[in-house]
């Protein structure tokens, strides 16, 4: 009797337990298709959609006019035109107020950042990569449509820990350029759609050619000219930033770059001797790729420097064969392992430069190499 007793027991529970079933489970059935709210989230692929974050402060004036902007922002400290159609409205002079607005064809195309209380928000200067991430998500792909192309973007693994990439729902971007040596934010470039796609800081699915533009030897000059003023006030804001003196420039060091460059480019196998390398050095030459750069290795930046027959052993320098901009130029050596540590030398006071056509040589030292002919850093402001 009891055993019969146990058995309707467990009969129950095992019925109850399958009755029970169905009536549970059709509790958490999700709802029908016309009650559910989809929020489409893409992964992050090749072809994914990024975050967009909301354009306030600098972003927004991308596009104005140079009239609208000047409404806005009047007075500008200083102006170098860099090219036929492009030039750079300076504001501030400190590594706190500034920064420079580029104009292309009248239009506002680039807005380049250095001081620590220009409004950058939501980001701030001096900020680390982990403060960027909880403001929006780093990703590693950007996809956006320019003049009926479509436009993919990859960033490294660098790129994403120096210089990640943000893009904002008006239809610009910001490059967020950090100083390798610390991690923290150094300098932001909002850029224009069509300014990203010349510039090529990344890596882009779709090769850019630029229509060749030529310049006369006089235009060349002024253009050069106004390439190495800025140069000189970049590095320096740069290095304020960094805790270092800002440089001072010498003539004599300057004379030294261009003289190396003149030779080098009447003879490139002075400094180049593979053969291999010379034509990879000729095909960057004559390309009209904005992407194509030409790095020295370290053998062949030693001869460069020699055939501007250095009055001190202690000269060293950086060069560049690129059609980057100034700022786009610096930035990365503030963000390159390498090149940071040529420019973050705390004992160097001295610099000169030289520019020559799309080639830059700048060249270090601790000491005058003629004082007679030295220019305070304080004078070109």
């Amino acid at each position: 009797m009891r055993r019969i007793g146990e058995f309707i027991l467990v009969f129950l529970i095992v019925l109850a337990f399958f009755y029970m079933k169905p009536v549970v489970l059709s509790q958490r059935s999700p709802n029908s298709v016309e009650e559910l709210v989809v929020n489409e989230v893409k992964p992050q692929t090749k072809s994914n959609q990024q975050n967009e974050l909301n354009a306030t402060g600098l972003a927004t004036i991308i596009g104005l006019s140079e009239k609208q902007l000047k409404e806005k922002m009047p007075n500008p400290k200083n102006e170098w035109v860099v090219g036929i159609d492009k030039k750079w409205l300076v504001y501030g002079d400190k590594n706190t107020d500034y920064y420079q607005v580029e104009l292309t064809d009248d239009k506002v195309s680039s807005v380049f950042v250095l001081g620590t209380k220009v409004d950058v928000s939501p980001f701030s200067m001096d900020m680390t990569l982990g403060d960027i991430s909880e403001i929006t998500t780093i990703y590693p792909n950007f996809e956006f449509d320019y003049r009926d192309k479509k436009y993919e973007i990859e960033l490294t693994e660098d790129d994403m820990n120096y210089r990640p990439l943000i893009a904002f729902d008006n239809g610009t971007f910001a490059l967020l350029h950090f100083n390798y040596d610390t991690g923290k934010l150094l300098g932001v470039r909002y850029v224009s759609k069509s300014t990203l796609v010349e510039m090529i800081p990344y890596q882009l699915n779709e090769e850019v050619f630029l229509q060749p533009v030529e310049l006369t030897d006089e235009q060349w000059n002024q253009f050069n000219q106004a390439n190495t003023e800025q140069m000189f006030t970049i590095l320096n804001i740069m290095r304020e930033r960094v805790n270092r003196k800002p440089y001072k420039l010498d003539a004599e060091l300057a004379l030294e770059s261009k003289k190396a460059l003149e030779e080098f480019n009447a003879d490139p196998k002075l400094v180049i001797k593979k053969e291999e390398r010379l034509d990879q050095w000729q095909e960057k030459v004559d390309s009209s790729n904005p992407s194509d750069s030409f790095i020295l290795v370290d053998e062949e930046l030693e001869r460069l420097l020699k055939l501007g027959k250095p009055i001190d052993k202690g000269t060293h320098g950086l060069f560049v064969q690129s059609m980057g901009d100034v700022p786009f130029i610096v930035s990365n050596w503030f963000v390159n392992r390498f090149d940071q540590q040529e420019i973050n030398d705390a004992k160097d006071e001295y610099i000169g430069i030289a520019f020559n056509k799309n080639q830059v040589l700048v060249l270090f030292n601790q000491k005058a190499v003629n004082t007679s002919l030295t220019t305070e850093s304080s004078d070109k402001k």
